[in-house]
């Protein structure tokens, strides 16, 4: 039985040394993040999630990844971190990000929509969904007019053979409608906050 308390103790030292070295790659990555660095930032926090896998590393490591360019893995480590509900929204909306970068306009109305629902607070998230669901109308509507290659018309004419906007797709309406849901809650809190200051009540 003694042989057995070095051998704890020993595995107990190598275990705190591991999270100790994987802290450490995360605070190098968290400041070459900060200063731009992504290429840096990623390999960092590779090194971090290599040593103690966890869904705040992925989250970190994902971020990085798709900050530097690499959207494919990154979007691929986001998908660890989503599994944690404290990080699913944030890590949603940077995947979405990714995606409405790379011009991948229905990949980030997805992820938003995804991103609100998780976090229907999210207001950023908001933001780039309106800004998501305009693109990807504005592409849908190109592509049925077919292409920018076509000759420019007199405003009068072109009004007159314009095309119909077209049908969105199922996912769209549903993202539209979680849109003006979240949109009608903003509304509502910003009511409360002015009665509230109103009738000079502080705190909640």
């Amino acid at each position: 039985m003694k042989v057995l308390i070095p051998i704890v103790a020993a595995i107990s030292i190598a275990t705190m040394v591991h999270e100790t070295n994987s802290h450490a790659a995360a605070k190098r990555g968290a400041t070459a993040f900060a200063k731009k660095d992504y290429t840096t930032a990623a390999r960092e926090y590779a090194t971090a999630q290599k040593q103690s896998p966890s869904p705040r590393n992925a989250f970190n490591l994902g971020t990085a990844q798709i900050a530097g360019g690499d959207r494919a893995n990154g979007s691929a480590t986001l998908a660890d971190a989503i599994k944690d509900p404290a990080l699913k929204g944030d890590a949603l909306y940077n995947r979405g990000n990714g995606a409405l970068e790379a011009k991948q306009y229905q990949q980030a109305v997805r992820d938003y929509t995804d991103a609100l629902r998780a976090n229907p607070s999210h207001f950023a998230a908001k933001r780039n969904l309106e800004i998501a669901l305009h693109r990807l109308t504005e592409e849908q509507q190109r592509q049925q007019s077919g292409g920018s290659g076509q000759q420019q018309q007199p405003q009068g004419q072109q009004q007159k053979t314009q095309q119909p906007k077209p049908a969105p797709k199922e996912g769209d309406t549903d993202a539209e409608a979680l849109l003006r849901s979240v949109q009608q809650q903003e509304q509502e809190e910003m009511k409360r906050m002015k009665v509230r200051r109103e009738v000079g009540r502080v705190g909640w």
